[in-house]
């Protein structure tokens, strides 16, 4: 199956080829049969070669219906670009050859109309007319076959056109992750609501749920048609007909998009290459509003530069769009840009991202990789751009909205993997490369850290992330990994080096010998920490470490022991609830020689631990735990 686009300017005679082609009148609505022109998208289909199904959207030529137009020719498979050989290449053929192009249509031919009405010596001069204004094009090098839709002449010569052109044609790849542009809706009485479109990237069948974005409506797949015919599920690359249930045709509009649940995901902001008309008389700065025609849908949509402070005819650059509605949109998807008034189209684009913060001038690096994206879009680029961004990819983050299957994805992740480049790191994917210079500023990070404060066990992982300024996940991945090969050892809820311990700087040893005087002169009652921290300029920092160290004990109400004593007091303790079954708070004041203020915190303390259990004003020893 593929789908044929016609484009043309206006009465040149495309919804005509395409009845004389298929037999069907694409001119469906009585307005259109009135005036004679195509104003909306008419649909028609034949057999071809090899019992191909081509299915075809005819498009209204004249300007007030580019909107139109460009809503029928983003799906289609190749183009049959329509001249009248009596009037020649004309104003709107220059206009729908641009969006054509701007759409990335890679595959056509000429059908050189209306051949009978002309004399052969003003045929061949069109004929070349034709050639120069398509040269270098993917329309160069093209058929250009003269035809009448009235006489029947050149008909067959067309369609053999079509077959050997359809012969070369790339088949539709199922990415399995389905999108149907709405282009029609409406009722049919006993059915209920029903869609059309071209169906992109995946396939539906009969009882499948759906949703439409970015309204959110959800429903279900009733019946599925293709070219009238009734199936029981349909594939990308063909134009359908989808009767929904449980939706109301108030629910329904052209430019929504209808999905599977789990592909439901719209953006509002997208990154893209913007590309001006080189014949345009228009250029865009920051700020300029826009309406960004993709798929059906065409929201306004509001420039921000930001690799240029302005964009010429002829020019390119990559530029955020700030969309007024969310549109259902995947890397590489192309559109086309028109000014609302006075309706022109002055150029087009291709998305390269959606960003998950706000990008500016001053992401140099960010930039560079949307630049990359914009020269090359295959998935080995998409992939390493996404890793370079964070020097991580969670599996979780693994692209989806790229138009490559998940397979593909997995194939092209182990490849690299195989390679060297990346490695697997937790519930994700580092880059080898990047992974060592993180390893390296990291642990240069906890070097400067023990130099600086040698008294103290490096970070804790809030703070060494936060130094590192990576993402919380790969921080969390790549310290398990930092802590199983020995790079780093834990202590205390913190990191360091293997071999360091924590000591007293040489020029504080003075302040330190005071500091244990202090402590150990008081015996059973010290000065409490909030008075030995006041003694002296690094009294704080050597207390912490005594502490980590565990050469000193820290109690409730700041009382502090260094670790001998307290584990004397612990000894008395216990042999006074072994001779007496239990002790008070007398008891303990009157054995240990001190007085409430220290007795009282002792026995909290040894309480926390487990070492006793409070019953009222006695405390019962449990023993060691």
């Amino acid at each position: 199956m593929f789908v044929l686009g016609t484009a043309g300017h206006v009465d040149h005679g495309k919804s005509a080829l395409v009845k004389a082609l298929t037999g069907i009148d694409p001119d469906r609505l009585p307005e259109e049969k009135d005036r004679g022109l195509t104003i909306d998208l008419g649909f028609a289909w034949y057999t071809a070669a090899n019992d191909t199904s081509i299915g075809v959207v005819d498009v209204p030529g004249h300007e007030r219906f580019i909107k139109n137009m460009i809503a029928g020719v983003g799906a289609i498979d190749f183009v049959l670009f329509v001249v009248a050989a009596d009037d020649g290449w004309m104003p709107q053929s220059t206009e729908h050859f641009d969006i054509l192009r701007f759409l990335d249509v890679k595959h056509g031919l000429v059908a050189l109309t209306k051949a009978d009405l002309v004399k052969p010596d003003w045929l061949e001069l069109v004929i070349e007319d034709i050639k120069d204004k398509t040269s270098g094009t993917f329309l160069d090098g093209a058929p250009i076959v003269p035809v009448s839709s009235i006489t029947g002449a050149g008909l067959d010569d067309l369609k053999k056109a079509i077959d050997e052109l359809i012969g070369r044609l790339p088949r539709r790849e199922d990415l399995g992750r389905p999108r149907l542009f709405l282009d029609r809706a409406f009722t049919i009485a006993g059915r209920g609501s029903v869609v059309t479109g071209t169906l992109l990237e995946g396939g539906f069948k009969i009882g499948d749920d759906v949703i439409l974005v970015p309204s959110g409506h959800k429903a279900r797949v009733r019946e599925l048609q293709s070219h009238k015919q009734k199936v029981e599920q349909v594939g990308p690359g063909r134009r359908v007909a989808v009767n929904l249930s449980g939706i109301e045709r108030s629910d329904l509009s052209r430019g929504e998009c209808l999905v599977k649940p789990d592909n439901a995901a719209t953006y509002s902001f997208v990154l893209v290459r913007l590309t001006l008309l080189a014949e345009s008389h228009w250029s865009i700065k920051t700020g300029r509003s826009l309406l960004a025609l993709l798929g059906t849908a065409e929201p306004e949509a509001v420039c921000r530069l930001l690799d240029t402070d302005e964009i010429k005819p002829g020019e390119s650059a990559i530029c955020e769009l700030r969309l007024s509605v969310p549109v259902k949109a995947r890397l590489g998807d192309r559109f086309v840009l028109r000014v609302p008034t006075p309706g022109v189209t002055i150029g087009g684009g291709q998305v390269l991202d959606f960003p998950a913060y706000r990008v500016t001038k001053s992401n140099t690096a960010y930039l560079e990789l949307l630049k990359l994206r914009a020269e090359d879009l295959s998935l080995p680029t998409i992939l390493q751009t996404e890793m370079t961004k964070e020097g991580w990819l969670a599996e979780t983050a693994v692209p989806v909205d790229i138009p490559f299957s998940k397979t593909a994805v997995l194939h092209a992740i182990a490849a690299l993997i195989s390679s060297g480049a990346w490695a697997a790191l937790g519930k994700g994917y580092n880059d080898v490369g990047s992974a060592e210079k993180l390893k390296s500023r990291a642990l240069g990070i906890l070097r400067q850290r023990h130099k600086d404060q040698p008294f103290t066990y490096g970070y804790n992982e809030t703070e060494w992330r936060k130094l590192l300024r990576v993402p919380e996940e790969l921080f969390k991945a790549t310290l398990a990994a930092w802590l199983a090969d020995g790079s780093v050892k834990a202590r205390d809820g913190r990191y360091c080096l293997p071999d360091f311990f924590p000591g007293v700087p040489a020029e504080w040893q003075a302040e330190a010998a005071q500091l244990e005087k202090l402590i150990t002169d008081g015996g059973m009652a010290p000065p409490i920490r909030s008075e030995l921290e006041n003694t002296g300029g690094h009294a704080r920092e050597i207390i912490a470490l005594w502490l980590s160290l565990e050469k000193m004990v820290a109690l409730p109400e700041g009382v502090i022991y260094p670790r001998s004593v307290f584990e004397s007091v612990v000894e008395k303790i216990r042999k006074i609830c072994e001779e007496t079954g239990s002790v008070t708070v007398a008891q303990a004041r009157d054995a240990l020689g001190t007085t409430r203020k220290y007795v009282v915190p002792i026995l909290t303390q040894l309480d926390t631990l487990g070492l006793t259990r409070r019953e009222g004003d006695l405390r019962r020893w449990l023993g060691e735990n």
